[in-house]
């Protein structure tokens, strides 16, 4: 019995060191991606700095200086308003800035700039930041044309045991938003957000709730199309007013008699 035992250990164990045998001669594959190469306006020296045109002076500013350097530069280059340059830029300083509020001032820049590009940067860090730094990217995004995170700051504003220090800036955010001075009441911020949409017409398929489409550009660019405030949008042609609120009855309709 003893022998059978051993024959079959052995048999179950010999899979298991071949493959420890096989693994032992390959190379560990390097998981970690390359740096990516310094720019010319980082790796030059300062005493070569006279080299470089303005726009990669600004960026070199914006990386390299001070906090009051970086936005002293971000600020020029939100009135400068070169997009075709600046914004890889931005988007990559937005992805590498540790300082909220240098990243906050990122933001502005990109929503000035009415890139349609930076929509998704935004989207990302303003469904998974909890922080100043999301309730700006929301506020960014509206003036991108997309209002599809705004009732985040109106969930904010109504649980204020969890965001006890950010619920009265989340209320003065929507105000900013909208312009109108409404009390801060959940349900009357959610009655004027449903009727106040930027794109209420706009089609859009029952999975697009989750994954919401990008704000309409100019044909040919990628410019957003710049979207009045106020009065509720009408349509233009006969369309049907889109649902954003899914219930269970989408999914499991009951037979019909």
């Amino acid at each position: 019995m003893r022998a059978m035992d051993l024959a079959r250990h052995v048999r179950f164990a010999l899979p298991a060191l071949g493959l420890v045998l096989l693994c032992t001669g390959c190379e560990r594959p390097n998981w970690r991606k390359p740096p990516e190469p310094v720019g010319e306006h980082v790796a030059m020296p300062a005493s070569d700095t006279s080299k470089l045109s303005e726009s990669q002076y600004l960026m070199r500013k914006a990386t390299v200086g001070s906090r009051a350097e970086r936005l002293e530069a971000l600020d020029v280059i939100e009135r400068a308003g070169n997009k075709d340059e600046m914004l890889p830029f931005l988007l990559k300083r937005l992805e590498k800035e540790d300082d909220r509020f240098l990243r906050i001032k990122v933001m502005h820049v990109l929503a000035s700039l009415q890139d349609v590009r930076a929509v998704d940067p935004l989207r990302d860090i303003a469904r998974w930041d909890n922080t100043r730094v999301g309730m700006e990217a929301v506020k960014c995004l509206y003036e991108l044309g997309d209002d599809n995170f705004v009732p985040k700051l109106i969930r904010i504003m109504r649980n204020r045991d969890e965001f006890r220090e950010l619920s009265g800036l989340a209320w003065r955010s929507l105000k900013s938003i909208y312009q109108v001075d409404l009390p801060a009441n959940s349900r009357v911020w959610n009655n004027y957000y449903r009727s106040h949409r930027l794109t209420p017409y706009q089609s859009m398929r029952w999975y697009e709730a989750l994954l919401p489409p990008k704000p309409p550009v100019v044909e040919g660019t990628h410019q957003v199309v710049p979207h009045p405030r106020g009065a509720p949008q009408l349509p233009q042609e006969e369309t049907r007013v889109r649902r954003r609120l899914l219930t269970f009855y989408e999914f499991w309709k009951p037979d019909e008699p």
